[in-house]
Parts: structure tokens; C-alpha cells; sequence
């Protein structure tokens, strides 16, 4: 048997309490989920033209997701913030890609059993530690399926991440990157980068 306030827990991450400021062109769908711990409508901001399918999370110690305009951010894929994460202007986000700007929990055992057992006693913790490093994606970024990225990274402009890499260092404006940890394998030629 479930406790309730797991199962309470489980309901209010599925039924999204979409606390955000949108702009009015931008879209959300069925399956979007906004879980904004923090409660300010400014903790998570999305841009104009821009569509997202899958799950933006604020921690309850802090956060913020900037999303530019015309951005897509595909099903399943989740971006979750404990300090800032800043996705320019006409970014795409391929289905299945995590983000995060921090470790999601301690990395002491003891310190993560008991984040644990407050967030399914009362929610995110707003005092925890858990090493955040601010996360940006420049305009015009390409992310492919299945990746992540990493605290602490930031995404030059026009770059490609290609499909399953793991980011965990900055990438230069235009190259496509791929790999565990991701490398860069080229540069994107100056005739393509308009």
C-alpha cells in the first residue's frame, strides 16, 4: 500500500501545478509538466513561438529555467534546476534528453536519505546542497535524442549534440559533438551557420 503522501506526491508531479510565466503564443500539450517548486511564476519563464512537451522542475532550494523563443523541448525530455538554466532563441530539443544544472541529491548517503524522506514528507527540501552550476544553451542549439547534459556546461552557439552523448564540459559554437563523455568530431562549415 502506497502512504498517502507519496501518493499525493505522484498525483501533483502528474497533474503539473503549471505555475510559470508563458508567453501567449507559446504552447504546452497534454503531456507538458511544470512542477515548480519554488512557486514564483518567474522561476520558470518561457519564450514566445516556443513548444514543450516534456517536464520543466524548479527544486524547492531555488531555481530557474529561462526558454527562449521558437524553442521545442521534446516529449520525455526533462529539465530540472536547482540554480539556472537559460536556453536561447530557436533551440530544438530532440525526445528523451535530461537537464540538469545540479547533482539532484546528495552525494553523501546519509545527507540523500534524508532529502528522500522530506520529499515525499513534505516536498523539495529549500535547504539542501547539491552542488549546482548554472547550465546555458546559445541560440540556435541542436540537441539530438537521448542526450544529457551535465552542471556546469555551457553550449556555444549553432552547436550540434549529437543523439545518446553525455555533456559534461562546454561545447565551442558551431560543432557537432558526440560520445560518453561527448568530444567534438567537426566543425559546422561558416556557409551553413546562417
Amino acid at each position: 500500500m502506497i502512504p498517502d503522501r507519496l501518493l499525493y506526491m505522484i498525483r501533483r508531479a502528474g497533474s503539473s501545478n503549471r505555475r510559470c510565466r508563458k508567453h501567449k503564443t507559446a504552447r504546452f500539450y497534454r503531456n507538458t509538466s511544470i512542477i515548480n517548486n519554488l512557486g514564483q511564476d518567474n522561476a520558470i519563464v518561457i519564450g514566445a513561438f516556443s513548444h514543450v512537451k516534456g517536464e520543466l522542475l524548479t527544486f524547492g532550494h531555488g531555481g530557474a529555467i529561462k526558454i527562449g523563443e521558437y524553442c521545442y523541448v521534446g516529449e520525455n525530455t526533462r529539465i530540472w534546476s536547482g540554480k539556472s538554466i537559460t536556453i536561447g532563441d530557436r533551440v530544438l530539443i530532440s525526445h528523451n534528453c535530461n537537464i540538469f544544472d545540479n547533482d539532484t541529491h546528495p552525494l553523501n548517503p546519509r545527507e540523500r536519505h534524508e532529502q528522500f524522506r522530506e520529499i515525499i514528507a513534505t516536498g523539495h527540501p529549500r535547504a539542501v546542497y547539491l552542488n549546482d552550476e548554472e547550465v546555458v544553451l546559445e541560440d540556435d542549439v541542436l540537441v539530438g535524442a537521448n542526450v544529457s547534459i551535465l552542471k556546469g556546461v555551457k553550449i556555444g552557439r549553432g552547436a550540434v549534440i549529437g543523439t545518446g552523448s553525455v555533456v559534461i564540459r562546454d561545447v565551442p559554437p558551431f560543432s557537432v559533438v558526440v560520445g560518453n563523455p561527448a568530444e567534438v568530431i567537426r566543425e559546422i562549415p561558416p556557409e551553413d551557420r546562417q
